[in-house]
């Protein structure tokens, strides 16, 4: 006897869940190899993985391997810097070929004789010989000398023969002995009369210029002391050396070593130079006329 109530139609999330079984028979004995329990639901969810993973194989195997520039439209960053160096030659070429250009045309003006007159042709010599009174000064050459004339009219400020000479010592080139720090400076009024040069030890001492080496000695005070006399009425002192490399009367030339920085004398604290630089039997200060450091 049948069910008289009417069946109800499942719904779709139900019918999700329909079970179902997938086997594999062996045809001629019917023997069951192997069987799968499956669901749509299942059937679904593994399609969209196996879409998944050939869409990520299949972007990876683009983004990651050369096929990616047969690709229609698609331009790497290695293409667009061979494309900018291809536009910066072609636009270096194109501007000497300009000037190539340039050069030819002026070149075939030059051997057609077809250049325009310049400064150099439309020169006129002069003809008339300047006279007397074309030296004489304008007016505002003689304003500027009369109003230097009373400014220097009450100056009674006058340099000696001496001073003007030391002014040009400003244009020798002198050689630094001795590269280092400069921890004594020159103080006339407290007898002393030179710098002192401090630096590493068994440093080389250079001649400041040409000359002639006229004391190479010991002093107790100075230690090893050497003098060199120079054109212009120059003398260059150096003491407190360890080791002197020049005699007496041995001719020296600016930059060589003719001593070794030591600490001898009675007069020193430590390894340094004491340099002195005297003109016309007058010290002068070392630092206005070469730098140490």
């Amino acid at each position: 006897m049948s069910d008289p109530r009417p069946k109800r139609k499942k719904s779709f999330l139900a019918r999700l869940k329909d079970k179902y079984r997938l086997s594999l028979v062996n045809e001629s004995s019917f023997e069951e190899k192997l069987s799968f329990r499956l669901t749509k639901f299942n059937v679904l969810l593994l399609a969209i993985v196996a879409f998944l993973v050939c869409a990520m194989l299949v972007t990876g195997f683009i983004v990651l391997t050369p096929v990616k520039r047969l690709i229609p439209g698609y331009s790497d960053l290695r293409t667009k810097r061979d494309a900018f160096h291809a536009t910066m030659l072609a636009d270096s070429l194109e501007g000497a070929m300009a000037v190539r250009d340039l050069y030819l045309a002026n070149l075939r003006s030059v051997l057609s004789g077809e250049l325009p007159a310049d400064s150099a042709t439309l020169f006129r010599p002069i003809t008339t010989t300047p006279g007397p009174e074309d030296l004489l000064p304008g007016s505002a050459d003689s304003v500027m000398r009369e109003r230097i004339r009373r400014e220097e009219a009450y100056n009674v400020e006058q340099r000696t023969g001496v001073e003007k000479e030391r002014e040009g010592l400003s244009g020798i080139f002198f050689f630094a002995p001795l590269r280092g720090v400069v921890t004594g400076t020159f103080d006339k009024a407290q007898r002393h009369f030179g710098i002192d040069i401090v630096t590493k030890p068994d440093e080389a001492v250079k001649a400041c210029l040409d000359g002639t080496v006229v004391l190479s000695s010991w002093t107790s005070d100075g230690g090893y002391v050497l003098h060199v006399q120079h054109a212009g009425n120059l003398v260059s002192v150096y003491k407190h050396n360890a080791v002197l490399l020049r005699k007496q009367g041995d001719r020296v030339r600016a930059g060589e070593a003719i001593a070794i920085v030591g600490n001898s004398g009675e007069l020193t604290t430590g390894p340094h130079l004491h340099f002195e630089l005297w003109h016309r039997g007058e010290p002068v200060d070392p630092q206005a006329y070469m730098v140490f450091k």
